[in-house]
């Protein structure tokens, strides 16, 4: 699988994960707490269009209110579908995966930061997943890919930047893709108790 390929399949699961969504969770409290969902999805939504602005120079949202979860007040799934289509045509820009960008880390190549929102991407859709205890599983000819994204991006180096969390733990009889979401510090220990939210409808 090529680069652009595995950003395109991650964000495909995004968009489908947000575009499931019903009006009745999206004030429901996830792993990322105190956000809601709607806060959580429109975070991850606009994190693809800062990471595919900052090798394109295009700035459509603000890093203020990406990082600070700003909720999109607008339709969620039409929204998604929109990010969907404009991140993945930035990132096809010809020459970004080869052009030096400026980053955390000092200038990286394109084709190192496109691993960067392939894993957003990927662990958001996840987190959405999770907490409305939709459990979501990469297909096997998926996990390859994702592995060597994983691999790229959960680093030491990541982890001091805030890029990604620490090492979650991970139950013994875990499948695949639990066990690469917990290397990016995700966990399903935490979600029985946001389940039971969502079952009893509870929400933030």
């Amino acid at each position: 699988m090529d680069q652009l390929a595995t950003l395109e399949y991650a964000i495909g699961e995004l968009r489908r994960m947000v575009t499931a969504l019903d009006d009745s969770e999206l004030d429901t409290v996830t792993n990322c707490e105190p956000w809601t969902v709607r806060r959580l999805a429109s975070h991850a939504l606009n994190n693809q269009l800062l990471w595919a602005g900052l090798v394109t120079g295009e700035e459509t949202v603000s890093s203020e209110d990406t990082m600070g979860a700003v909720p999109y007040d607008g339709d969620l799934a039409t929204y998604a579908d929109e990010v969907a289509e404009r991140s993945l045509a930035m990132w096809k820009t010809p020459g970004v995966l080869a052009a030096a960008h400026a980053t955390p880390f000092g200038d990286l190549p394109g084709s190192v930061v496109v691993n960067f929102p392939t894993i957003d991407a990927l662990c958001h859709a996840w987190d959405l997943a999770a907490c409305l205890d939709r459990p979501l599983e990469f297909p096997p000819q998926w996990i390859p890919a994702v592995t060597a994204v994983v691999e790229a991006t959960c680093t030491d180096a990541a982890r001091e930047h805030g890029l990604i969390k620490d090492v979650a733990p991970v139950a013994a009889d875990a499948g695949d893709t639990d066990r690469l979401m917990a290397k990016a510090g995700r966990s399903r220990v935490t979600i029985p108790a946001l389940s039971e939210r969502v079952r009893s409808g509870q929400n933030a």
